[in-house]
């Protein structure tokens, strides 16, 4: 690519990604531009920064605008069509030009070409953990789903991760295959030829991807060369634009996806993925065929709160968790709220509790353990998640598979297992409002914690078994 001439619009994490992968392919980037006057004559990757204006001498040259916000791109394009007559018809995306940097890398080529093949040798399964196999909802149902099939005597199941140091059932020994990727800096050659060199090991494979990550990226490159020996499987986990839009972009290098609720699928349908070439799944988890618990139906005792996941403002908008509780409070609600997990909004929100005197109410408990976190539900009346979006929430199902009845925002995969005031309630997002309104209702009438807490547990035990699970994966492992 040493003829290809590129502005880089926006000088943020993505653009220094990009920088150094063009450096690897000797491409030519003229500029690189930022809208922030504060930026402009700064030099970064060896570029001095520049103003919008220097786009009017560009009005032929190809641009990629780096900046991941959607409504932030919308206005650079207009102000680039309008003001500065840059014709949009030379954009090129992000993600399309990291796909074609690698697909046009020679070192990439030979690095897999060098490899020798074994073309009849069974199929390998490999899971992609990319981030890591800490306690999160992705990390626990490929443990379990792996340590299953292992079970079931398929030895040639692996999971991919990073370096980390990380406590993993006994099953899985043997099977834990470490890579060396940088999460900091994603997208680096460096890390690519890591797996490339792990998964050539072991072609022919399927690969099971989390993410459009490093993982995807170096299955699809040694699918470019041998495309009858990968195929990638793509389970999407999440639901906001950003990952549908990812995925939309890296759609030649996916042949399946499986969504973890019916509204990604019916999403990924309605951005052009061919329904023939999409599935759904429920995770499945540990759940007692007869619950058998206690409540907080006295109305002189605490009505007892959980909240399990990851604290951080973004998604999960522990912002409104506090706003919930100061509602509760000022409300005279007698309520005790227990937090697991960790995350960047932790400190922010036990300086909150502390300042506005909720410490004997309000009980952060840190990470739990896997085999904690069916006790921690079962201690607690409602689950609450106030998150502005998931993919199909495994907190949430645990819970109800524990008893405690759901209080939740509308975000997806809810609706296939919550009847609305039947057993949980489901409000619209960032509404903590009507969502302290659904607490006080239940701290009011406590009989209905037994009854609704039933109802949970009673929908979503026959999707917590792992046979059935397993039977899934066996037909995914044979459609292609």
């Amino acid at each position: 690519m040493t003829d290809y001439k590129l502005v880089l619009y926006g000088s943020g994490k993505r653009c220094k990604i990009l920088c150094k992968i063009l450096a690897q392919a000797n491409a030519n980037i003229i500029a690189i531009i930022d809208s922030n006057p504060n930026k402009w004559g700064e030099e970064f990757e060896g570029y001095s920064i520049d103003s919008p204006e220097k786009m009017r001498e560009f009005g032929d040259g190809n641009v990629c605008i780096t900046i991941s916000d959607f409504e932030a791109v919308k206005i650079i394009r207009k102000q680039l069509n309008e003001i500065y007559q840059y014709s949009l018809s030379n954009e090129v995306g992000y993600n399309e030009l990291i796909l074609r940097l690698y697909k046009e890398n020679l070192k990439i080529k030979e690095r897999i070409l060098s490899w020798e093949v074994y073309k009849d040798r069974e199929n390998t399964i490999l899971f992609d953990c990319y981030n890591g196999l800490g306690l999160g909802g992705v990390e626990a149902w490929t443990m379990d789903v792996c340590g299953a099939l292992i079970n079931k005597g398929k030895e040639n199941i692996y999971i991919v991760s990073d370096n980390g140091s990380y406590k993993v059932p006994s099953v899985l020994a043997g099977h834990i295959i470490n890579a060396d990727i940088n999460h900091n800096e994603r997208f680096l050659e460096k890390s690519v030829l890591s797996l490339i060199n792990i998964m050539m090991e072991r072609l022919p494979f399927k690969v099971v991807t989390c993410t459009t990550n490093e993982i995807m990226l170096a299955a699809y490159l040694i699918k470019c060369q041998y495309p009858n020996m990968v195929e990638i499987i793509s389970v999407i986990h999440n639901s906001n634009e950003k990952v549908y839009m990812d995925y939309i972009d890296f759609k030649e290098c996916s042949d399946i996806y499986i969504g973890v609720s019916e509204d990604i699928k019916d999403g990924m349908v309605k951005r052009g993925i061919q329904p023939e070439n999409i599935y759904s799944m429920t995770c499945p988890f540990p759940c007692e065929r007869i619950l058998s618990r206690t409540y907080s139906d006295n109305c002189y005792v605490p009505i007892k709160i959980g909240y399990a996941g990851r604290m951080e403002y973004s998604q999960k908008r522990m912002d409104l968790v506090l706003n919930l509780m100061e509602i509760l409070e000022k409300d005279k609600v007698d309520f005790s709220f227990e937090l697991a997990g960790d995350g960047a909004a932790r400190q922010k929100m036990e300086e909150f509790v502390s300042c506005n005197n909720l410490g004997s109410k309000v009980k952060f408990l840190g990470r739990l353990e896997r085999e904690e976190v069916f006790d921690f539900w079962r201690k607690q009346d409602i689950c609450v998640n106030l998150a502005d979006y998931e993919g199909r929430s495994l907190s949430i199902i645990e819970a109800m598979g524990n008893g405690a009845v759901p209080v939740v925002t509308e975000v997806s995969g809810v609706r296939e297992d919550i009847v609305d005031s039947v057993n949980g309630y489901i409000v619209p997002l960032e509404d903590y409002q009507t969502m302290a309104d659904r607490i006080k209702y239940l701290a009011s009438h406590r009989e209905r914690l037994s009854e609704m807490g039933q109802l949970a547990h009673d929908t979503v035990y026959p999707k917590s078994l792992m046979k059935s699970h397993l039977e899934f994966w066996e037909k995914i492992f044979h459609v292609k």
